[in-house]
């Protein structure tokens, strides 16, 4: 395994989230086709990435992980957080 992250900027106006008792890594995302918000984290245990967005629950892959560098269905990827500039 690869133990270089990647470095993910966060979009403009991400809100970092403390950690929840499964995920790290967390912050929040706003939809860029309504108002609802999003978050995305890091499993604690498996290291995968998930969103909160109906793509990513029911499919378990979406368009804001992939706007993100960020894989879907439950793969384990490691990266480094970045704020928006």
């Amino acid at each position: 395994m690869d133990t270089k992250a990647m470095v993910v900027v966060l979009p403009q106006g991400a809100a970092l989230l403390p950690d929840s008792k499964t995920h790290t890594n967390r912050f929040k995302i706003r939809s860029a086709s309504s108002s609802d918000e999003y978050v995305v984290g890091q499993s604690k245990t498996g290291r995968w990435w998930s969103c909160g967005c109906f793509g990513w629950i029911r499919w378990k892959h979406c368009h804001h992980l992939d706007e993100l560098g960020l894989p879907g269905n439950h793969q384990p990827y490691e990266a480094l957080l970045e704020a928006h500039k």
